[in-house]
């Protein structure tokens, strides 16, 4: 048996009170005179032993009561098998998941209602100088030092769900460290009041504390269907003023039931843009396309939403992007035959804004104002542009060479080992042949033919370069009979590489006037088009790369501004090479539609929250124990319930089985002996 309270013992020194009335007897008597008492003397012996032993009795009676009373402010109990003796009342660590997960319902409350409440019972139960640490998924920097009970309660009462979803290995790490900034004696109990979602608690990483008594409150919901927008993209990277768009959207039924006929809205600047419906069987997922066409150049602050219950963080996928009004395109040419080709095409076209230079005269420092660079016969390639060239590639830039029939090879190689690509193995082979095979599935391809398999003839080449097939991050798109490469593609870095072994001369007349060489250039044109991202994951992209707003290189005063709400902040900037910067965003915790404003320009940006939150997978108790067991906890107590509330079991949980109840009924019975000796015993 062990006792919460000992220092009631202490009390125990009332007990000298009736032993002194006892011993002293305060009582006083009166002489009675009797003429002769003779008769009297063994009635008066049998008097006083009864006398004495009613006396002792009823002082029995009232050292029992007062023992029996202080033994049960004591708070007496039995401690659990697993419970350790050395147990550590002085202070104890509660976590509570206050992940969206936790927002499911339960028996007409949610899980974190459940959880707070059960941590405040947990607060009144323990001694009154008991102090707290209090961990929570935020991590706040608030509750870095021990709390007492006050403190303790009025957190608890104003904690609400927050995107933030550290695992658990991080959040017994930041436990164990504030109960021990206090040296104290003897183990330290810790209670987690959590779900216990498999894709954040990381048993297997956890490290076993042998100063710590794990307690896990593990809080099961209801099975409820949810239904959510998991992630969005479009057909194509760019978007660009009058051309029709095609938004996928990956929607997730994590329920049991079959949906049918649901509805879906795309939001642009809170406009109804484009709705579609859809059907999705149990535990199922599907792609679901959304068309529109994007009719001016403007900041997109757009949003794609169903209808949901109960859980609705996940209806809406908020997503932002710019529409271009045109294209830059930079045409570096060696000679006047290797640029009428793409000068016909493109030059007209009212979606780009063209332009044409000689090899000789070329700027690399306008290369970042461009989205997609041609290089067409140029006798060879310096260094300087080599190395301009590459990094305009590797910070998003999208480059298509054609060489010169009597290039440099030597200059042409280096540049495209440096581009991961196929390099140059001879000269010039002018063997006529037909293209045999084109990779159907390449984006350039995308809505090209009507089938899988094309149609018609493909284009004769009568010259082009052979080359050494020695990088395997090259993809072949386009390939000769005789299994040379026509055209290749690379990606070193954020940008894209487009290699033609054909020099663009009168001699392949017949592949630049085939119907296939139209749509293979405007595919790159228009995939050649980049921004920020869709969207961002709250929580999990902290720092994120962007271009700087406007078409200059200065920042300015950068502002992120909420769009629909209040949100205003100056972030810090960290410039980057290639007219980007960085900035983190930890101060971002609401989904929604943002705007980053400078001197020059805005830049559209979407947060949402993790999409992990709503996986139904959770670890049951036996999962649980198993994992633990694996790991090394010993000292680990489950506080599970399926129709009561986890707080009936705590005090046997913490104190094992409780007798304090016992001992207040023996104390009333000690009483009641007392009484009733002295009114019937005569």
């Amino acid at each position: 048996m062990t006792f919460l309270y000992p220092t009631y013992f202490w009390a125990l020194f009332l007990i000298l009170i009736p032993i002194i009335i006892h011993i002293f007897k305060f009582r006083r008597y009166t002489t009675v005179y009797f003429s002769n008492v003779s008769a009297l003397s063994q009635l008066k012996k049998e008097k006083k032993q009864q006398k004495h032993l009613k006396e002792l009795l009823i002082l029995a009676s009232r050292i029992l009561a007062i023992a029996f009373l202080v033994t049960a402010f004591a708070h007496p109990f039995i401690p659990p098998k697993n419970a350790s003796t050395d147990a550590n009342l002085n202070k104890a660590g509660i976590y509570i998941d206050n992940s969206f997960s936790m927002l499911a319902g339960s028996e007409g409350n949610n899980l974190l209602e459940q959880a707070k409440q059960e941590a405040l019972n947990l607060a009144n139960a323990y001694p009154a100088d008991t102090k707290f640490a209090l961990v929570t998924n935020d991590l706040s920097l608030q509750n870095q030092r021990l709390l007492d009970r006050s403190m303790l309660i009025n957190r608890i009462s104003a904690l609400e769900a927050t995107p933030a979803r550290p695992p658990l290995s991080q959040i017994m790490r930041v436990l164990s460290r504030r109960l021990k900034s206090e040296n104290n004696a003897g183990s330290t109990s810790v209670y987690l009041f959590s779900d216990f979602q498999k894709n954040i608690a990381d048993i297997r990483q956890l490290k076993a504390d042998t100063t710590l008594n794990l307690n896990i409150g593990l809080l099961n919901a209801q099975q409820s269907n949810n239904l959510l927008v998991d992630s969005a993209w479009f057909a194509v990277p760019g978007r660009i003023k009058g051309t029709a768009e095609i938004l996928y959207a990956r929607v997730k039924n994590n329920g049991n039931q079959e949906l049918t006929d649901v509805p879906m809205r795309y939001f642009e600047n809170d406009s109804l843009r484009a709705v579609t419906s859809f059907d999705l069987a149990p535990n199922q997922e599907k792609t679901v396309s959304l068309k529109f066409t994007a009719l001016n150049a403007v900041n997109k602050h757009a949003r794609v939403e169903l209808t949901d219950y109960p859980v609705t963080y996940d209806n809406s996928l908020y997503i932002g992007f710019r529409v271009t009004r045109q294209i830059n395109i930079l045409v570096i040419n060696g000679n006047e035959e290797g640029k009428k080709y793409l000068s016909a095409l493109l030059k007209t076209d009212s979606l780009v804004h063209y332009q044409e230079v000689g090899w000789q005269q070329v700027r690399t420092g306008d290369f970042s104002k461009q989205q997609i660079i041609f290089l067409t016969q140029l006798p060879e390639l310096s260094s300087g542009l080599t190395a301009s060239l590459a990094q305009f590639i590797r910070q998003g830039g999208t480059v298509v060479f054609f060489p010169a029939k009597n290039g440099d090879l030597e200059s042409y190689n280096r540049f495209i080992n440096e581009m991961h690509g196929n390099p140059f193995s001879t000269t010039a082979d002018t063997t006529s042949m037909h293209i045999a095979k084109l990779d159907i599935t390449n984006p350039l391809f995308r809505d090209v033919f009507s089938g899988p398999n094309p149609d018609g003839d493909l284009p004769e080449v009568k010259i082009h370069l052979p080359t050494q097939t020695v990088q395997s991050r090259a993809l072949p798109i386009l390939t000769l009979a005789n299994g040379n490469l026509l055209l290749s593609e690379s990606q070193p870095g954020k940008g894209k590489f487009f290699l033609f072994t054909l020099p663009s001369s009168q001699e392949n007349r017949s592949f630049f006037t085939n119907a296939l060489f139209v749509p293979l250039i405007y595919k790159m044109v228009l995939n050649s088009v980049h921004g920020s991202a869709l969207y961002y994951t709250i929580g999990r992209d902290k720092v994120i790369d962007l271009p700087f707003p406007g078409n200059g290189n200065s920042p300015g005063e950068m502002k992120l501004l909420g769009v629909g709400n209040s949100f205003d902040w100056l972030p810090t900037i960290q410039t980057l090479p290639g007219n980007r910067f960085q900035i983190k965003t930890d101060a971002v915790t609401q989904a929604g539609n943002y705007e980053l404003t400078s001197g020059n320009g805005t830049l559209p940006l979407a947060f949402n929250y993790d999409r992990k939150e709503s996986a139904p997978d959770c670890y049951n108790a036996d999962q649980l124990r198993e994992q633990l067991q694996q790991t090394g906890f010993q000292k680990v107590h489950f506080i599970t319930a399926s129709k009561t509330e986890l707080s009936a079991h705590f005090d046997v949980v913490h104190n094992g089985r409780q007798l304090w109840r016992l001992f207040l009924v023996l104390a009333i019975m000690a009483l009641l002996a007392e009484v009733l000796i002295i009114r019937f015993w005569k």
